[in-house]
């Protein structure tokens, strides 16, 4: 059995994991899914054994999540991640989500996407790689968190903003997102700027004020980079970016040939349609 996940860039969020619920714990804010994700591929067996991208892995996230769905039983796990992990592209929630579809369906669960949701996220929380991810990547498309966790305790909401491409430039090495969710002095930065960028956001939204928003928060909450200011400063004129949450990357939108080209200096570069729709089991 055989499923796909989109990746999910986060532009704006706030931390919101104080519930001792897991499933209440996540973030809000708004983001955005990419036909770049993971592809999984499972079959049933004696142990649990994880490979991804061809090598032969732990993975501490997936394993947790599909234990969760498995009730001991093993599987053979092969993960393909379009988007390198650590930069913020949701390839650790994608790769989980996507072998956890495949298992679900493979074992009849009952719900099979939900299921997969589920575990994900718990997982997901439970090693702080990712508070939304999962949430997103279960609807697709432009996504705003409105309240953290999954349903029915959580609620998002799919955003009609007119974009078909955007522009990824990967400026260094990746990022523990663990490690700032992590970190009190950060996570309460992030949560003030967080919630302050939400609010300017108001309750009418497009491309342009998201982009902004999503510029103003990652200057405010210190996690921009000196080099991603002055590269997204380059593009005036053929595009507007921000930083991708959380990674040492940057997304564009607008003009994608000029944006890659303009990019190409500074990193590695990836172009990637919008996923309208979320994880989904593949023929």
């Amino acid at each position: 059995m055989r499923a796909f996940c989109p990746g999910h860039i986060t532009g704006l969020f706030s931390i919101e994991d104080s519930s001792p619920i897991v499933e209440k714990k996540g973030s809000i804010g708004i983001g955005f899914c990419v036909e770049l994700g993971a592809t999984a591929e499972i079959e049933l067996a004696d142990e649990l054994t994880i490979y991804l991208n061809e090598e032969k892995s732990q993975a501490p996230v997936t394993r947790d999540a599909i234990n969760i769905m498995a009730d001991g039983r093993g599987a053979v796990v092969h993960i393909e991640h379009d988007l390198p992990m650590g930069q913020g592209f949701g390839m650790s929630a994608a790769g989980t989500f996507a072998a956890c579809l495949a298992l679900a369906v493979e074992l009849d669960i009952p719900d099979p996407k939900y299921a997969a949701l589920k575990a994900t996220h718990i997982s997901e929380v439970k090693h702080r790689t990712g508070l939304g991810d999962a949430v997103a990547q279960s609807v697709g498309g432009f996504v705003h968190r409105i309240e953290p966790g999954i349903p029915p305790h959580g609620e998002c909401a799919q955003l009609d903003f007119r974009a078909n491409e955007v522009v990824f430039c990967i400026l260094g090495g990746p990022i523990s997102t663990s490690d700032i969710l992590g970190d009190p002095i950060k996570r309460k930065s992030i949560r003030d700027s967080g919630h302050a960028c939400l609010q300017d956001c108001g309750g009418v939204l497009d491309l342009a004020s998201f982009i902004s928003a999503s510029w103003a928060f990652a200057r405010d909450s210190g996690l921009a980079s000196g080099d991603m200011v002055k590269i997204l400063e380059e593009i005036n004129g053929i595009g507007q970016g921000s930083m991708v949450m959380l990674g040492n990357s940057i997304f564009a939108f607008g003009d994608s040939d000029l944006l890659q080209d303009s990019f190409k200096p500074h990193g590695k570069v990836f172009r990637a349609g919008i996923s309208k729709g979320g994880a989904t089991v593949l023929k």
